[in-house]
């Protein structure tokens, strides 16, 4: 029964944390489909080590200091990446991440909250740019329109978002 409530425990946590450590990830491995390997590996080194972790500290700055060590690890698998940071850096860049996490999660849920609210044209049109990554030119011949046309549309509905979420966030005082 113990390791039931032990495995429950760790969901609950890392649900919460999910976002968070993504975003860390993908900033750290600019490859998307590299960053979301890397953070399914760091979710089962997270489950596989939760025995350890210490439920008097928060779970956030463990669980990224974990994905901190996935990353390095995809890098030196993979030495070849362009963009190398420094450890120093890079320990710089995890410690402000973790001061950070919960405005960019408030962000994130606002954004998602502004998604919702757009007309299903420009969901559709998000969705198939920056969820299934196509580029202006396979989106125009997806959708029947001119390249140009998707991204004239694409840079406005950037700002429409973009408007959205900073009156979101100033109306529950996450923005200056």
């Amino acid at each position: 029964m113990k390791d039931f409530h032990s495995h429950e425990r760790f969901t609950r946590l890392w649900t919460k944390a999910q976002p968070v450590v993504s975003h860390y990830v993908h900033s750290m491995v600019r490859d998307s489909a590299a960053a979301k390997d890397v953070v399914q590996t760091t979710a089962i080194a997270l489950l596989r080590k939760f025995a350890h972790y210490d439920p008097t500290r928060d779970f956030l700055p463990w669980a990224i200091g974990v994905a901190k060590f996935e990353v390095l690890s995809y890098r030196r698998d993979h030495a070849r990446a362009v963009v190398h940071f420094h450890s120093d850096l890079m320990d710089q860049l995890t410690e402000q991440w973790v001061e950070v996490a919960e405005e960019m999660s408030d962000q994130a849920a606002a954004l998602q909250d502004c998604i919702k609210k757009l007309p299903e044209k420009s969901r559709q049109l998000v969705r198939l740019k920056y969820l299934e990554g196509l580029n202006s030119r396979e989106l125009a011949c997806r959708l029947n329109r001119k390249a140009g046309s998707i991204r004239v549309t694409l840079q406005r509905i950037r700002e429409q978002l973009g408007v959205c979420v900073e009156k979101q966030m100033e109306a529950v005082g996450g923005l200056t």
